[in-house]
């Protein structure tokens, strides 16, 4: 039974099968092979994989981030980032840095980061003198500040899996998210003074004032969004949905960049999107049943532990893998597959499974800019015109700062939960 779960998994990867129904095509194999299990389980477990209360958040947060998208938020936050960061050296690069990290805490997604501030700067940067391969990779690599600062997707994904608390990982994202922008803004100066990329105009005060005022709408959202959550008015999930109100009060009434036409596609790309994640995670439920019934997360977390037992050994092993396998896997299929052998083992060595949780979203951010399945090159790729091999070599530094960055949050676990354990 075991045997063919495997055997069919890896030939459904190796056919390039998506990964959700990758899954079910082993369960199913696994079924008919054990000839002892009735194959209605399957539908079975997928339902009750999918029926949990915080995954709303997730169409819901999908929606706030693609109305905000599209409702002229970005614009408007890049326009502030320059007034802010735009006269140090490399200006326009810093620029999509803080702007990306304005935008993760609207959007809670990666690409629709890429998309809106890359879409916006990149043609400016290059405009300016600075390599395309240059500004992509400074995009690519801050977009993916938008799966950990919140509201993250990812962290509903992975709190739902461990059972801990998403409004604690949400908040646990908050300093992580801005420690990782202050490395890549160093890594920015260091890259942008030796390429000699120029600065911009130092900004007023009036001007800052302006286009902090302009942008002060967008940048409510989060604060309302975590608000409620610290203050316990409503859960995440309900938090989700206010974002979605929000948003289309923003961009229809404030901005007015929001047609009633522009609405369906807008629903209908959240839906979509939505629905992907949600076929992998219902997909992921009985899969993982049949696993544990083999008792594979035993099995691992004892070769684990007997690999080493020092905790420090066995972090760095985990983040490891972790990093590995963000290379050529989905984010969400990750958290679905390899969390549920992980956190067992995290929480045997006595690891606080929030901060554990923010550095498992952190390490898998990372592998969204890397090739040769990063979701985020793909995104600044396409706005940018250029070739995968291009961008690798131009984001080989600010991968080294992010990955110097997870090893520290990892190992110096009071910087994630110093909120979290204030505020809860």
């Amino acid at each position: 039974m075991l045997s063919a779960l495997i055997i069919s998994l890896v030939v459904c990867f190796i056919a390039n099968v998506p990964i959700g129904f990758s899954l079910g095509i082993a369960s199913l194999a696994s079924l008919i092979a054990s000839g002892s299990m009735p194959i209605v389980l399957i539908p079975q477990r997928m339902v009750a994989g999918a029926n949990s209360f915080p995954l709303l958040a997730i169409p819901f947060f999908m929606l706030a981030g693609a109305i905000m998208e599209r409702g002229g938020v970005s614009k408007r936050i890049v326009s502030l980032a320059s007034t802010l960061v735009g006269h140090i050296t490399g200006g326009l690069a810093a620029v999509s840095i803080v702007a990306c990290t304005f935008f993760a805490a609207i959007s809670g997604s990666t690409p629709a980061t890429a998309a809106a501030v890359g879409s916006l700067t990149i043609p400016e940067m290059e405009k300016r003198g600075y390599d395309k391969s240059y500004a992509s990779a400074v995009v690519a690599a801050a977009a993916c500040l938008g799966v950990i600062i919140p509201p993250s997707i990812t962290m509903v994904v992975f709190g739902t899996v461990a059972n801990v608390s998403v409004g604690q990982l949400l908040i646990g994202g908050i300093i992580p998210g801005i420690f990782l922008s202050l490395l890549l803004l160093g890594m920015n100066r260091i890259q942008s003074k030796k390429q000699g990329y120029p600065t911009e105009e130092k900004k007023s005060w009036t001007d800052r004032k302006t286009s902090f005022v302009e942008a002060i709408w967008g940048l409510l959202m989060p604060v309302i969004i975590l608000g409620g959550i610290m203050t316990g008015i409503f859960t995440p999930t309900e938090s989700a949905a206010i974002a979605v109100v929000y948003g289309l009060f923003v961009s229809c009434f404030i901005y007015k960049e929001l047609t009633w036409k522009d609405i369906m596609p807008i629903f209908y790309k959240a839906a979509l999107n939505s629905a992907m994640i949600m076929i992998l995670i219902a997909a992921a439920n009985p899969f993982g049943w049949l696993m544990t019934i083999k008792q594979v997360p035993q099995l691992f977390s004892s070769a684990i532990l007997g690999f080493s037992t020092n905790p420090i050994v066995i972090y760095a092993l985990m983040l490891i893998i972790y990093l590995i396998l963000g290379t050529f896997m989905e984010t969400a299929a990750i958290i679905l597959l390899v969390v549920p052998i992980f956190a067992p083992i995290a929480s045997q060595l006595g690891f606080d499974m929030v901060q554990f949780g923010v550095v498992t979203v952190i390490s898998l951010a990372i592998g969204m800019a890397t090739p040769p399945v990063g979701i985020s090159l793909f995104a600044t790729c396409a706005i940018s015109d250029i070739s995968i091999g291009q961008i690798t070599i131009k984001i080989i530094p600010f991968l080294f700062v992010l990955v110097l960055g997870l090893f520290i949050l990892a190992y110096v676990p009071a910087i994630t939960t110093f909120l979290p354990k204030l505020l809860f």
